[in-house]
């Protein structure tokens, strides 16, 4: 193994490593502002000089390779004078204006200063007269940039995006968006966590807290399945900002969304229906007014009569214990909201691998060779997994082939982008396999030569291929020796823990529930953490019947137009409230913690849970942990592990058995396809209630993206009389946002 002397010290190293590498590895201290280990090396910042032996010039070791014999000094009088210069350098443009900048306190630039023990600048000068960009939720403040590129290196290599860029030359440089117009992106925010300076701020936390002050507390977000770390700062036990961590990045809902406990519509104590008008009662009136219902028609109708709507919100123990609930009470009627929106899709699934959770691991797409995209926005869908492709793409060179009812943001980098026109997936894969155009062969081409293939479907196919099946013939045509990994992409926070809890196999589908509604054979309803959509699926038909109920009673976070029908609502805790698990898409089991004390008489979901089981004479645990240590721990898959081991890195067993799928292609007929999506910036109820305004100091600060509306038709398609045109959208495929009024 070839060999570096690091200030007279050997140490080995691997063909392709640069002397930075070598020396963090080390424990070598070599200090750097422009370097991240996720992203390709840039040297911007020069901070890193070395001195190398027989080369009269300083080297920058972020972007210096490491050679057999190669002698190097990082802490010589020349090297640490280099540095100081390089920093003299910097401060020529950066304002000294620490006193008052929003990063003081964890400035990379400002620590390095200290350091070096610079105090003043050493190189008077007027200072530059830039422009202050903002963008949305970000503040770009150009005169603070030290040009150290990582933001545009981030937002291409990891997000795929690539909507920043460098604009002019030399002193006149800055940091602009790829078009010089508004900022449209993800808007994870990963820019402004990887700014080293205070060029890039948060918008609604400027101006706010000192960070100093904050105090700092890692959760998991529960806005979505993909289940990522983020870093909540509070102060006076209120959210100011929340920000990715070292083991994960985030997107606009981890990062933005955090003010939905206190938007307006937040259930704070329990409500109960009196004259047609819902007030707030005890938790003792609301329970005990439960029990004696539900007690008498259950007498009058039986058990039969009862139906548990539970929403993929829920937390494991949540799920897990409502349904030991209904199988104590004997109640066989529980239906989730999955069943509502993709049910059907799902017993494909299951059929194809005799589970119904998905195959591989999200760390697999990144060693993939072919990743195909298939009617995914994975943008508004699930970032987490986009921001894994792009890594594929950009680091594995992976070939990308999306096949969509729209173009993506990332097209720019897909090998190969095909639009399923009429909804048609079916036809394209058939084209593939058999077609002699350059666009299939090259496909068949990139199959042949990929080890590692990943399928990730989403929203858009199955909501609109008219043969489901198809994708899982493709599979086959794949090959289940290549593919390593199967993902169907869902919105659910909990989708995981829903399939693991048994409640699709009961039998019980939307369509008998509304029917019996209809009927009047279902006579009570107990909604717990359920959110029907008031413009498709299903959904459309609870709605209508949701009055031939002799109860509805609504466990949920927010008052809506569904619970206003209740006649019971109890509030329960978000998750920044309370501590509960939860099951990523992939499998792995991570937690949520209290980050801040509530200030209501909600209860967490286990609780509320519990105090409904001790009315009918059940025991249930009253908190999380103890639900997870006893009934889920070592059961149905999950590891026997503590409910405090839980770190969101340790998966549950999935196993999995292929079975070849009959298909035989129909070609469909050309009409009108009808997508419902998720709005920009929203993938969930939830996301909804983050859109919250608040009046600090007589200014009005604005927490998260509105609701856009936009319905968007490809040629030959319209919704509701109205024709919106668009080339990147499919032929007869109409896109419609699912928060639609």
């Amino acid at each position: 193994m070839p060999e570096i002397y690091i200030n007279n010290k050997k140490y080995p190293f691997n063909e392709g490593d640069t002397v930075l590498e070598v020396a963090k590895r080390n424990n070598i201290y070599i200090p750097v502002m422009c370097y991240l280990e996720k992203i390709t090396p840039t040297g911007a910042c020069r901070f890193c000089l070395i001195e190398i032996e027989g080369i009269d010039k300083p080297a920058a070791a972020c972007v210096t390779y490491a050679m057999d014999g190669m002698k190097v000094f990082t802490d010589t009088e020349k090297v640490i004078k280099d540095r100081k210069r390089m920093m003299d350098f910097v401060l020529i443009k950066h304002p000294l204006d620490c006193p008052i900048c929003d990063k003081a306190g964890e400035c990379m630039l400002q620590d390095m200063a200290y350091e070096f023990g610079i105090n003043e600048e050493s190189v008077p000068s007027v200072k530059p007269d830039k422009p202050v960009f903002d963008w949305n939720f970000i503040i770009n403040d150009t005169n603070l940039c030290v040009m150290c590129e990582r933001c545009v290196k981030v937002c291409h290599e990891i997000t795929g995006c690539s909507a920043l860029k460098i604009e002019e030359r030399g002193f006149n440089n800055i940091i602009n968006t790829t078009d010089g117009t508004e900022l449209n992106c993800d808007f994870c925010g990963l820019c402004v966590d990887y700014c080293p300076v205070g060029a890039l701020l948060d918008k609604p936390y400027k101006h706010s807290v000192r960070s100093w002050d904050l105090d700092k507390k890692n959760t998991f977000c529960n806005m979505c399945p993909v289940g990522c770390e983020i870093e909540v700062n509070i102060h006076d036990n209120e959210i100011f900002r929340c920000r990715s961590t070292e083991n994960s990045f985030i997107c606009s809902l981890g990062r933005y969304a955090f003010k939905h406990p206190e938007h307006r519509a937040r259930i704070e104590t329990p409500l109960m229906k009196s004259a047609g008008k819902l007030s707030e009662v005890s938790w003792n009136d609301a329970l005990n007014e439960f029990k004696n219902r539900v007690n008498n028609i259950k007498e009058r109708y039986g058990d039969e009569s009862i139906a548990l709507l539970l929403g993929s919100r829920l937390s494991n123990e949540a799920l897990f214990g409502y349904k030991k609930l209904s199988d104590e009470l004997n109640i066989s009627k529980v239906i989730s909201d999955v069943e509502f929106e993709n049910g059907d899709f799902y017993q494909l699934h299951k059929e194809k691998f005799d589970t119904y959770e998905n195959i591989g691991s999200l760390e697999g797409i990144k060693s993939s060779d072919l990743i195909f995209v298939i009617g995914s926005d994975l943008a508004n869908e699930a970032l987490g997994i986009k921001w894994n492709v792009m890594n594929a793409v950009i680091h594995n060179n992976a070939k990308l082939v999306t096949i969509g009812a729209q173009k993506y943001e990332y097209d720019y980098i897909t090998d190969v982008s095909l639009l399923a026109d009429y909804g048609d997936y079916a036809g394209i894969f058939e084209n593939i396999k058999r077609d002699s155009d350059d666009i299939s062969a090259s496909i068949r081409e990139y199959i042949d030569r990929a080890g590692k293939v990943t399928f990730i479907v989403g929203n858009e196919y199955i909501s609109s291929e008219k043969q489901p099946e198809s994708v899982y013939a493709f599979y086959d045509y794949v090959g289940s020796d290549k593919v390593e990994n199967f993902f169907l992409v869902s919105d659910k926070t909990n989708i995981t823990a829903l399939f693991n809890s048994g409640i699709l196999d009961n039998g019980y589908t939307p369509a008998k529930l509304n029917k019996e509604m209809v009927n009047s054979k279902i006579k009570a309803v107990l909604a717990v953490g359920f959110y029907p959509s008031e413009t498709y699926g299903a959904y459309k038909a609870l709605n209508k019947s949701i009055d031939n109920l002799d109860m509805l009673v609504s466990v949920d976070i927010y008052t809506n137009k569904f619970n206003s029908n209740a006649d019971i609502i109890m509030p329960a805790l978000t998750a920044f409230e309370n501590e509960s698990s939860y099951t990523s898409l992939d499998g792995r089991i991570f937690k949520t913690d209290v980050v801040y004390e509530h200030k209501y008489s909600a209860l967490s979901d286990v609780n509320i849970l519990s105090k409904i089981g001790a009315l009918f004479g059940i025991k249930l645990p009253e908190s999380a942990p103890e639900f997870w240590n006893e009934n889920i721990a070592g059961q149905n898959g999950y590891p026997q592990m503590d409910f405090y081991e839980i770190d969101g890195f340790v998966r549950k067993e999935a196993k999995l058995n292929v079975n070849k799928t009959t298909f035989s292609y129909q070609k469909p007929a050309e009409g009108s396809v009808e997508i419902f999506v998720n709005a920009r910036y929203h993938n969930n109820y939830l996301s909804t209630k983050a859109v919250v305004e608040k009046d600090v100091d007589g200014y009005v600060k604005k927490y998260y993206f509105d609701v856009d509306e936009t319905v968007l038709s490809g040629k030959d398609a319209c919704y509701d009389g109205h024709c919106s045109i668009n080339d990147d959208i499919a032929k007869g495929t109409v896109l419609i946002p699912k928060n639609l009024k």
